[in-house]
Parts: C-alpha cells; sequence; structure tokens
C-alpha cells in the first residue's frame, strides 16, 4: 500500500513538473555532455522528444509509449541505447 502511495505522489510531481518545464527554455542544449545536440531535437518540447523516440523505436511491441513512461526507467533506456551504439566506455561488452 505504502508502495502504491509513493508512486501516486511521485506521478503527481512528474505532472507538476511537465507543467511548470513549459513555461522554461534550455539555452544551454546545443550540447550536452559533449555530444551535439541537432537543432531540430533542442526546438522540442518534452512530449515530442518522447513522441520522436516511439516513431523510431521498433523494438516496442507493447502499448507503453515513452511518455508514460518513468523518468528513471526513460534514463535507463538512455544509458543502454548509448551502451549500444558505442558512446560510453565501461568495459563491458
Amino acid at each position: 500500500m505504502l508502495g502504491g502511495i509513493i508512486k501516486f505522489f511521485l506521478r503527481l510531481m512528474g505532472w507538476v513538473y511537465v507543467f511548470i518545464e513549459q513555461f522554461v527554455s534550455y539555452p544551454n542544449d546545443g550540447n550536452i555532455l559533449g555530444l551535439d545536440i541537432d537543432e531540430d531535437f533542442q526546438k522540442m518540447s518534452r512530449k515530442e522528444l518522447c513522441a520522436y523516440i516511439d516513431s523510431v523505436n521498433d523494438k516496442n511491441k507493447s502499448n507503453v509509449i515513452f511518455w508514460d513512461l518513468d523518468s528513471t526507467t526513460k534514463i535507463r533506456y538512455g544509458c543502454q541505447i548509448a551502451r549500444l551504439n558505442g558512446l560510453v566506455k565501461d568495459g563491458r561488452k
């Protein structure tokens, strides 16, 4: 039960964050941690970026969309993509 309450509050805070974030601009998103970001991605909203991931992901066989994933799950997904594309060197194959 406690886990359900915590998940509810995390979702609520996520919705609040997404609402507030629409009023924020990110002027330094041209390069993130040394990776140049294409201009079209810089101009996309959070929802548009999630829709883009869904449109290019041919491995997703479920009805879950990227937008609905928790933030940490999205970060894990990005880490796995980075590893698979050789963008990180962590000693793992």
